[in-house]
């Protein structure tokens, strides 16, 4: 503890943004979570919430700096480990010792950098580790064989792992009826895209089902038959962003994105990509019986496992409803948006044909009746100009739908995702039922072979109950694992919903900037359009305004004008 209070401030009080970097990969905390932000004026109340780095993530960190292993051990040793793992600032001493070392202080003149040296630079130094995001990699790939029981992936990781687009294509594939439509899939990961139908969706989410039956498989959006018009089109984007979001967190979940069916899907270039895929894996067994680890699950899943995950589904229930009205808040506001895009389109429509049709031309007698009976062919005339500016509106509308679109699509991602831990929650708890059913059952026949031991029975009668009580057993203990393993796995799923909920607050920060930049652009417009509305009679106005100047047969004088009118009769 005295040597570390001797640390330059780059180790404790003001780390670069590189070492703070480091930490968080390390440690597995995202950036939003960790207290490393450039300041830890309260280290004692912050070193509650700091994760110790682990030895063997430690370990592949420095296998990426180059040193000796001479060196890497004296590093190691003056970064005062404690039972293996380092604390924050002991990692920061370290990674000022490798920088220190790389520039040459621990090559020739020692044998290992010194602390000495340390404390007299005067900026930290910068080691060189290559790519930190293969480093990210390896580090999440160890804290997953050191950990199995801990997710050990952040929102961002999970978005890093794919990208994925579906459009529908206007053209229909098959003829009569089998006409259907197809969707072009766009992976990142896999840098591929292929059309693909609805059915072909449905094989796969079948197949995944029957794979990972304890894991989080969202439920495909429906079928159904589009309606014709504006309903019809309506059905088909939703259907369509349905199934990108379905896509998405299949591609992000950390079990389900390296299966090879869903690859198949992403990469296969065939015609029938639904015979192809049964034909690849027909039958796939499910995760219990492939896993590497499912036979010894059971001291990974805490005592109190059944009753944390029946907590977790109800929060997860409550949540899911209040995500689904928000949802459906969020569409209604895409839909007043485009409402109001369209009706003031509408109106454009409806005033360009005011403006361009002759035969709306007032009657000839309403000259006699009025002296700005001229007003209206010059608003006539003006028409076209106003129309111009009020679709502009309308379009500025549309693109406020769009914008408010995406936030919709990223609330239904999140919907969909706790929809199906729901879902996930319910079969694990039927399945727990199924345990205590056999239980019950098991202790039920070893009653009446007891009974019948005690009352002399046939010993046909006995061995068969005793052969059924075997079997019984048999299924039991296939059971009880399955049970253990579904609780594992539902641990997971739940750390992997934890995971996504900040998406809440990048949902509510999207929802807000377009309502920001839609607003303004609509306000712009609507702006523009203010000086051609006013333009509409400004020529008569300016008329009615001017001064009216004597001619030179009204040049007369009162004079003149008086005597004329005594001599009229």
């Amino acid at each position: 503890q005295k040597i570390m209070s001797e640390d330059p401030s780059f180790c404790t009080d003001n780390p670069p943004k590189q070492y703070q970097e480091i930490y968080r990969i390390l440690s597995g905390s995202s950036s939003s979570n960790s207290d490393s932000r450039g300041s830890t004026e309260d280290s004692s109340a912050s070193s509650e919430l700091e994760s110790p780095i682990d030895r063997g993530l430690f370990l592949a960190l420095l296998e990426h700096s180059g040193l000796p292993a001479g060196t890497l051990r004296s590093i190691w040793s003056l970064a005062e480990p404690a039972d293996n793992y380092l604390t924050k600032r002991g990692l920061f001493r370290a990674l000022a010792l490798i920088g220190l070392s790389q520039a040459g202080g621990g090559s020739e003149r020692q044998q290992a950098p010194s602390l000495a040296a340390l404390r007299a630079l005067p900026e930290a130094p910068t080691p060189n580790f290559g790519d930190l995001a293969s480093l990210a990699k390896e580090a999440a790939r160890l804290r997953r064989e050191r950990q199995p029981a801990k997710m050990s992936m952040s929102l961002e990781e999970l978005e890093e792992l794919d990208t994925v687009t579906v459009t529908l294509q206007q053209e229909q594939k098959g003829v009569l009826v089998f006409r259907h439509r197809v969707y072009k899939v766009t992976s990142r990961r896999y840098d591929s895209s292929n059309l693909r139908r609805y059915n072909d969706f449905r094989s796969l989410n079948e197949l995944l089902l029957q794979r990972y039956p304890y894991r989080i498989v969202p439920q495909l959006p429906g079928k159904g038959r589009p309606l014709s018009g504006s309903g019809g089109a309506a059905f088909l984007e939703e259907r369509e962003r349905g199934l990108q979001c379905y896509l998405n967190l299949l591609a992000r979940h950390p079990t389900v994105c390296d299966d090879e069916m869903l690859r198949l899907f992403f990469t296969c270039s065939g015609e029938d990509f639904e015979k192809a895929l049964r034909s690849a894996f027909g039958r796939p067994l499910d995760e219990f019986l492939t896993h590497a680890q499912a036979a010894s699950v059971k001291q990974l899943v805490p005592p109190d496992a059944v009753q944390r995950h029946e907590e977790s589904r109800r929060f997860a229930q409550g949540l899911l409803q209040r995500l689904t009205a928000c949802r459906d808040c969020l569409r209604c506001l895409a839909e007043a948006s485009r409402s109001a895009g369209a009706a003031v389109a509408g109106l454009a429509v409806r005033l360009d044909e005011l403006g361009r049709q002759p035969q709306l031309q007032p009657p000839v007698e309403w000259a006699a009746m009025s002296a700005e009976a001229d007003s209206w062919a010059q608003v006539q005339a003006g028409l076209p100009r106003v129309t111009a500016a009020y679709q502009g509106v309308a379009a500025r509308y549309e693109d406020k739908a769009a914008l408010e679109d995406s936030v919709v699509a990223s609330a239904e991602y999140l919907v969909m995702l706790i929809d199906g831990f729901v879902q996930l929650a319910e079969r694990v708890k039927h399945l727990k039922r199924d345990h205590d059913r056999s239980m019950r059952n098991l202790t039920d026949f070893k009653k009446r072979a007891s009974s019948h031991h005690m009352a002399g029975r046939d010993r046909w009668a006995v061995e068969d109950l005793e052969n059924r009580i075997a079997k019984h057993e048999s299924v039991l203990q296939d059971l009880e694992a399955r049970t253990h393993f579904a609780n594992f796995c539902l641990g997971l799923e739940t750390q992997l919903v934890q995971a996504n909920l900040p998406l809440v607050r990048s949902l509510l920060l999207s929802l807000t900037g377009s309502q920001i930049v839609g607003h303004a652009q609509i306000a712009e417009h609507w702006s523009n359009c203010k000086p051609l509305v006013e333009g509409l009679l400004q020529q008569q106005q300016q008329q009615q305004r001017s001064p009216v100047i004597p001619g030179p047969s009204e040049n007369r004088s009162p004079k003149s004008d008086t005597t004329s009118a005594k001599s009229s009769p």
